[in-house]
């Protein structure tokens, strides 16, 4: 099995800290530990992608690869976590979401 895990990106409010990361050199601020708990918990044999789209963006070879899409969100990143199903389901991957949000 071939799995593609996202984290959605955040929008750009006045809480997402966007200033303060270029001052400080980061590029995320919250770490995706939930979904990477899941990563850590399937299969020694499935092959897995992860992307924290607040850093860097899957590219469309990798959704090409992968048979299932996996997603953890929370409330504030339900645009861009509803926009990757919408994806995924257009390209017919099977789709398993968590997080606080679903």
């Amino acid at each position: 099995m071939k799995v593609l895990l996202l984290y959605p990106r955040f929008p750009k409010t006045f809480w997402s800290y966007d200033e303060f990361m270029k001052i400080a050199g980061l590029k995320a601020f919250i770490p995706p530990l939930g979904i990477l708990t899941v990563a850590a918990m399937l299969p020694t044999d499935w092959e897995v992608r992860f992307y924290d789209r607040n850093v860097n963006q899957e590219t469309d070879a990798d959704w090409q690869w992968c048979d299932i899409v996996i997603l953890s969100a929370m409330l504030a990143q339900k645009e861009d976590f509803l926009a990757q199903i919408h994806k995924a389901a257009q390209l017919g991957k099977k789709v398993a979401v968590g997080g606080p949000y679903p």
